[in-house]
């Protein structure tokens, strides 16, 4: 293997190493959270308080800028567990911003527009997040909404990381010791699993960088549409990228929020990984993909010239 290679290889798993480390403490007090409240009754009101269309969506966006992308990865395992709504987690993945936020607190010369960046994602994704959970609660009003709300609670969920609209089966009569260590042993498999997915994709994102600028360098109305399709790609690399591609002048400040937004971390690896539902993942990428898209178009068409450029 040529050297350049190896000293890439080490850098992607140092970099998947720390990322696991650090998101591993936040998965466990996630999982520890929905094991203590996974009996039927405590269950209902916790999604209940989550579900609120509006307060749900906000607090989701909020706990998604904080850079780390644990918090994707956590709201997702809330959602498979039936903790939070389609909404919520989608205004989550919209404010996540990854590795890109430490990027551009570090350099002077995006260090202005880190303020205007976290407002805009964190005002964006509640307001799509408001959205699709009011859409869903009128989709469920008519006739089979009672229905379907006592079959969601009464699934059986036998799955070991995470269940598609359930709760978990460990929770109900086990003690504290139980509780704590069925926790820990979920986050530590979902922790192992993000460290190895984590490699593979910041191994091919560091070794397509190049190729990731030239194609963003496409100026106009295509540029938000082209970042927020490379954004998809599950990676903290990518969102590097795009912060260095924003700092180098090569991306406006609407195609960088297209792009972050449509950045959900590992969050999206996890949720096509664990979702009995491939459905439900199809349906969550097409509407975190649109919009991102719709934000950044938004941004290029109001824009005064200044924010098209960063420099």
């Amino acid at each position: 293997m040529k050297p350049h290679m190896v000293e890439l290889l080490r850098e992607v798993l140092n970099e998947s190493f720390t990322h696991t480390a650090l998101m591993l403490p936040v998965l466990f007090v996630v999982f520890l959270v929905i094991e203590t409240v996974s009996h039927r009754t405590a269950s209902s009101k916790v999604r209940r308080a989550f579900s609120q269309p509006f307060l749900g969506p906000l607090a989701a966006a909020i706990l998604g800028l904080i850079p780390q992308c644990g918090f994707s990865v956590a709201a997702t395992t809330l959602f498979l567990d039936g903790m939070i709504p389609v909404g919520s987690l989608i205004s989550a993945y919209i404010s996540t911003s990854d590795e890109a936020l430490p990027l551009m607190l570090a350099d002077m010369t995006t260090l202005p527009w880190v303020l205007p960046l976290i407002v805009t994602k964190l005002v964006w994704g509640t307001v799509v997040g408001i959205c699709i959970n009011s859409a869903v609660l009128l989709k469920k009003k008519p006739a089979g909404h009672v229905k379907t709300q006592a079959q969601s609670e009464t699934r059986p969920c036998g799955c070991e990381t995470g269940c598609t609209h359930g709760s978990s089966p460990h929770g109900a009569h086990s003690g504290p010791v139980e509780i704590a260590s069925h926790a820990l042993s979920r986050a530590l498999r979902i922790s192992a699993m993000v460290f190895v997915l984590s490699a593979v994709f910041n191994f091919i994102g560091h070794a397509a960088e190049g190729r990731i600028y030239t194609v963003l360098s496409r100026p106009g109305l295509l540029q938000p549409v082209v970042a927020a399709v490379i954004g998809l790609i599950p990676s903290c690399a990518t969102s590097v990228a795009l912060a260095e591609g924003f700092r180098a002048g090569l991306l406006s400040f609407p195609a960088i929020v297209s792009g972050l937004s449509a950045n959900s971390g590992l969050g999206l690896l996890i949720l096509a990984k664990e979702s009995q539902n491939k459905s439900e993942v199809i349906k969550v990428v097409i509407l975190l993909l649109f919009a991102a898209v719709v934000a950044g178009l938004l941004g290029t068409m109001i824009s005064p010239p200044e924010y098209l450029l960063n420099n």
